[in-house]
């Protein structure tokens, strides 16, 4: 079977801005194990059209919608299935529309190579991730320009601040978010929508609370044990203020984007639609 990389090696143009061969490497995996053979693709940011013309010549039979801000004078007469057009990746109104005519069915693949803001990436995904079909990929490129300190939204790396001591548990372990490696890591949140969900895993209420620290005291587990109507009554007021998430209507989750997975790897990452 050819290769998206080998297709990329035999016209590959050396220019430092456009993608590296390695990136074919991980596209070419990822979709033998998601077994997806893409027919509907849509690609953010384009530069000179080096791989969108890999792409059409590794699947000639998907339409290609591959959108920049400033469109550049790119032949791409010897390439039917390829649509260029001009978009912000920011401009909620035309990425909506342009997905809505082209992609009515939903989309396989998106390739997100624009600006390389987190920002900007965030909004592009919010966008249009609703039109990526289940079991679609949704790919993110160059997303270490996050650490970047001549990046306009990039900052210099800092190690995580964890206590040396485990008398007290962090809560928090911090590290750098900045730019697009902290969008990167907010996308890893949406594979635990259960957990986010489900308010079991959230302890809100005083009296989950204290019936969670009477379980932990002996005197107050056996005072509850012994009143039978006490705990009967514990019981009825914590199922009820539990909900799973099969029970949490969709307004309440806020809409948010439902990824089987998300996979990082060098320069790349690549989420998996749920």
């Amino acid at each position: 079977m050819t290769t998206l990389r080998y297709i990329a090696e035999k016209n590959y143009s050396n220019d430092p801005v456009t993608k590296p061969l390695a990136y074919y490497d991980i596209y070419d995996r990822t979709l033998l194990e998601e077994n997806l053979t893409p027919r509907c693709i849509l690609e953010i940011g384009v530069y000179q059209g080096e791989s969108t013309k890999v792409l059409s010549q590794r699947f000639p039979e998907a339409r290609i919608v591959a959108i920049d801000l400033n469109l550049r004078n790119i032949d791409f007469s010897g390439y039917p299935n390829i649509h260029y057009l001009q978009c912000d990746q920011t401009d909620r109104g035309k990425l909506e529309a342009i997905c809505k005519e082209h992609f009515p069915d939903g989309i396989d693949l998106v390739i997100e190579d624009a600006s390389h803001i987190g920002h900007f990436s965030s909004l592009t995904f919010k966008y249009v991730f609703p039109f990526l079909k289940s079991g679609g990929v949704y790919i993110v490129e160059d997303w270490g320009t996050g650490y970047w300190t001549s990046w306009i939204d990039g900052g210099t790396y800092s190690e995580r601040s964890v206590p040396v001591s485990t008398r007290r548990i962090a809560r928090t372990m911090r590290s750098h978010d900045l730019g697009m490696v902290g969008f990167v890591k907010s996308l890893i949140d949406y594979t635990a929508e259960e957990d986010i969900s489900d308010r079991r895993a959230r302890g809100t209420s005083w009296i989950s609370r204290a019936i969670v620290l009477g379980g932990q005291i002996g005197l107050m587990r056996n005072m509850v044990d012994r009143l039978p109507n006490l705990k009967a009554r514990l019981t009825s007021i914590l199922s009820t203020q539990i909900d799973t998430p099969e029970k949490i209507p969709a307004d309440r989750r806020g809409d948010r984007p439902r990824l089987k997975s998300v996979k990082v790897f060098r320069g790349v990452c690549v989420a998996c639609k749920a």
